[in-house]
């Protein structure tokens, strides 16, 4: 039977496929169009063979404006608006355009129905952008995990697509409940670690800036490596390090992020926090990994969104900078911190003038103590 895509380059067989790859396409067109795929989906989409599996993860292939998402959800216009701009959603000058798919310009429905609840348009805002942000660094893990395991060598494109849309099927079940439970799991540890003292009840304001103290570990000669490695071997070097480091964290420490070669550690414990950075580095020599070294400081921050703002984040940074491979380097704040603490000992190292920070900072090592 002839296909609606012999001849010249029509919608979805881009004329520069030429030989086994044009036959390859046609195959993978034919097979989309008995699945009722249109011809301007094939032709636009920017892999085609994943039309399949997007179907079944909530793409219907319609679109839709954000006037009708707002006068469907009872939403105001400005809201919805505002909330497809912090969901990665290019801006619609036109709120009547069609501009976006329908599931993508409703997901946001969901979050948007939170200002009911008293929360704040701005903060909303900020929900929704790190959430996807969050899930699409997942998103693309994930996608790569697939592709990693369905691709054989010569594979076609339609056997891919094909195997694409299995995979859909069986996963899309679990993605509701594994997402759901885990982003359980982070709000119950939140709520474990924010604490809201006397002062701020009496006032009704949420805690502001805070005692705390703040640790950078970072893998030494990371830039040089990256010139004598290929990339996924920095990959696996970065990947193992944020492994180990949650690997040593306690309750009350908070790993924060990995910054590339670099993980951030924050905790309102002074000890626990040393004694944390203090096993990671025993963890990386152990490991094989190219040598460690870290920053400690204490002060006042503040959290905002998961991470932390303050001088003790900017100087434990530039205390990770000047200090030696497999050490753990303190401020006089962090010493002071520690007070008493048994399980650290403490040796002075050097005073160093550091970029950015007024007059002379006095560091010393942490060790731990051998019977703490």
């Amino acid at each position: 039977m002839a296909s609606e895509f012999d001849g010249a380059a029509p919608t979805g067989l881009p004329a520069a496929l030429l030989g086994r790859a044009r036959q390859e396409r046609k195959e993978l067109v034919d097979w989309l169009i008995d699945r009722d795929f249109r011809r301007d989906q094939i032709g636009n989409a920017l892999s085609p063979m994943l039309l399949a599996a997007n179907r079944i993860i909530g793409d219907d292939g319609t679109t839709t404006s954000a006037r009708e998402v707002a006068e469907s959800s009872g939403l105001p216009l400005e809201l919805v608006q505002r909330l497809h701009l912090a969901a990665g959603l290019a801006r619609a000058d036109d709120p009547d355009a069609a501009q976006h798919s329908r599931s993508d310009a409703e997901a946001i429905v969901p979050a948007a129905s939170l200002v009911a609840f008293g929360f704040d348009a701005e903060e909303v805002a900020l929900l929704v952008r790190l959430l996807v942000d969050g899930l699409t660094r997942f998103a693309v893990t994930m996608r790569q995990a697939a592709l990693k395991a369905l691709i054989t060598p010569g594979a076609t494109e339609l056997e891919l697509a094909v195997a694409l849309e299995q995979l859909a099927l069986e996963v899309e079940p679990l993605l509701d409940p594994m997402i759901n439970r885990l982003a359980r799991l982070t709000l119950r540890h939140s709520f474990a670690t924010e604490a809201v003292n006397a002062a701020e009840r009496a006032t009704g304001r949420l805690p502001g800036a805070r005692p705390v103290s703040v640790a950078f570990a970072d893998v030494l000669g990371f830039t040089r490596l990256g010139e004598a490695v290929p990339p996924q071997d920095l990959v696996r070097v970065a990947s193992r390090l944020a492994a180990l480091t949650r690997s040593v964290v306690t309750e009350h420490v908070q790993f924060v992020k990995t910054i590339g070669d670099a993980v951030m550690l924050v905790s309102t414990d002074a000890e626990k926090l040393t004694l944390a950075v203090l096993e990671l580095l025993a963890a990386a020599s152990s490991d094989q990994l190219p040598p460690l070294r870290v920053g400690i400081a204490s002060g006042q921050a503040v959290n905002r969104a998961g991470d932390w703002y303050g001088s003790p984040v900017n100087l434990a940074s530039r205390v990770t900078s000047t200090a030696p491979a497999g050490a753990a380097l303190m401020t006089e704040s962090t010493r002071a911190a520690l007070g008493g603490a048994g399980s650290i000992s403490w040796s002075f190292e050097k005073a160093v003038h550091l970029k950015g920070i007024r007059g002379e900072i006095r560091l010393f090592r942490a060790s731990r103590t051998s019977n703490p």
